[in-house]
């Protein structure tokens, strides 16, 4: 069955949302010793892994790329790095976005669409920052230490649960059964927890750079439109209250604070503009921009044109496609890596593999760093059968990129292409332990070894062997604990 952890917002938003807090907290060793940093390390791995295998993760590098730099920035402007944190873009219309113990926060593609400026979509990943640098779940847990409610037993029961059933309510339900604690204590607690969360996110907001008037604003226009459209999409505020008090509250401090109007960048209009139409599907994003571009109904005329070619790329209308990407250029005549990466892409499927081969080498030369224009290189290659062409940019980009999972699983491709099976399943092994499989990360290795190989391969991969099985999540007596859904290695 395929799993939507992403619907352990719900769940996770009442985990973190528990213990009143009128100032900022002293988090002192009471609370932090009831959940370790080793322990929210484990929820947050968990989560990640959960949520990679559940298929709603955006696969997508420019847009996981924009949300990390995003994130990133107010994570520094937070002055509190002891917590490394990990952003995921969730392919969901529900307005929604979480954040777990251990760095872990998701955001909704429906939540990006609706903010109308980047400092909206920065307010409401600030607020998800603070609830984890505030510790929020470990100030929750002492709140009931003796109880022996709030236990990393309770929250592997409720991922179990989501991991099961597509019904939202199923893990809160498995939670309260268990608990058999007070609903309005719950929301008393989730309250003050937000106020602090909007409290602490603003003033990250405002060191970043952003808006600080963009939390609140969004948060009522948010309110507004759920009293008159309440039809499940604003999952957010169902798990995150929003109450007149507290935006009074979070308007009367914003005022406080200096104003410095905030341009919505570049990257933030593309991005918006490519998730929606990703949201809309091929039919409803042409209509949407056929509409939009028609009557002249948008804020940035490039990243319209720039919409409306990705959702005519989608659909195969490669020429046309090719005329609206030349439009969004000639509205932003400065160029930005995402033209050159659906430029690259358009001549890729279009057959025309020596003008994609030079877009993308054109565009890292303008922006080394951007992963999408890195990929396409390859896969240009890839396409053509130029296995070793292929195997020789990768590992080129793996020399200053060694961690992306990306690259390792394109060097497997390479591999595969060359009739050189042991390093293609050695490079797959690589790509599994970089997204949190250890376990198929171990089986890819089993198979290498069988394929036979040197003695400095073998030892090579007996020493990468044991690496993972130590990475291997245990059980209460220290014993690994295997997806049921793997083949026995």
């Amino acid at each position: 069955m395929k799993l939507r952890l992403f619907r352990l917002l719900p769940l996770c938003a009442a985990l973190v949302c528990a213990e009143s807090a009128s100032d900022l907290p002293d988090l002192g060793d009471s609370a932090l010793a009831n959940l370790p940093a080793h322990e929210e390390r484990q929820i947050a791995d968990t989560v990640a892994r959960e949520l990679r295998r559940s298929g709603e993760v955006l696969d997508d590098v420019e847009v996981t790329d924009y949300l990390e730099r995003l994130g990133y920035r107010l994570v520094e402007a937070s002055n509190d790095n002891r917590v490394s944190f990990r952003f995921f873009p969730i392919q969901a219309k529900e307005i929604n976005a979480f954040a777990v113990p251990g760095g872990v926060v998701a955001i909704n593609t429906g939540l990006v669409v609706l903010t109308q400026h980047e400092s909206e979509l920065a307010a409401v990943m600030a607020h998800e920052i603070a609830h984890v640098t505030q510790h929020h779940y470990a100030r929750m847990v002492e709140s009931n230490k003796g109880s022996g409610l709030m236990t990393l037993g309770t929250l592997a029961l409720a991922i179990l649960a989501a991991s099961q059933t597509r019904n939202s309510d199923a893990p809160m339900a498995a939670m309260a059964a268990g608990q058999g604690y007070s609903m309005q204590r719950q929301l008393d607690f989730s309250r003050d927890f937000e106020r602090e969360a909007d409290r602490v996110g603003m003033t990250t907001l405002q060191a970043a750079g952003y808006d600080p008037r963009a939390m609140p604003s969004f948060f009522e226009r948010m309110q507004k439109h759920y009293r008159n459209v309440d039809n499940g999409a604003f999952a957010f505020l169902r798990t995150h209250p929003v109450n007149v008090e507290r935006i009074s509250d979070s308007q009367s401090r914003a005022a406080q604070l200096p104003y410095k109007q905030w341009t919505d960048s570049i990257d933030y209009l593309l991005v918006r503009e490519k998730v929606r139409g990703q949201q809309l599907g091929s039919r409803g994003a042409l209509e949407y921009y056929a509409g939009t571009t028609g009557q002249g109904k948008f804020a940035s005329a490039a990243a319209q044109q720039y919409g409306y070619a990705c959702a005519l790329w989608r659909a195969g209308r490669l020429d046309e496609a090719w005329s609206k990407l030349e439009a969004a250029r000639k509205a932003w005549p400065q160029g930005h890596a995402m033209f050159d990466a659906l430029a690259g892409g358009i001549r890729l499927d279009q057959g025309r593999y020596a003008e994609a081969r030079t877009l993308f080498a054109e565009g890292r030369n303008r922006a080394p760093s951007a992963r999408a224009l890195i990929y396409g290189e390859i896969d240009v290659a890839l396409r053509e059968n130029k296995a070793a062409e292929a195997v020789a940019l990768t590992e080129l980009a793996l020399a200053e990129r060694g961690g992306d999972p990306g690259l390792h699983k394109r060097l497997a491709q390479g591999y595969e292409r060359q009739g050189k099976s042991l390093s293609s399943h050695r490079a797959m092994a690589e790509y599994y332990a970089l997204i949190d499989e250890p376990t198929a990360a171990i089986q890819q290795l089993q198979i290498a070894r069988r394929s036979g190989g040197d003695f400095y391969q073998m030892s090579a991969i007996e020493a990468r062997l044991k690496e993972l099985r130590n990475q291997l999540p245990v059980d209460a007596k220290g014993r690994p604990i295997r997806n049921p859904d793997e083949d026995n290695p």
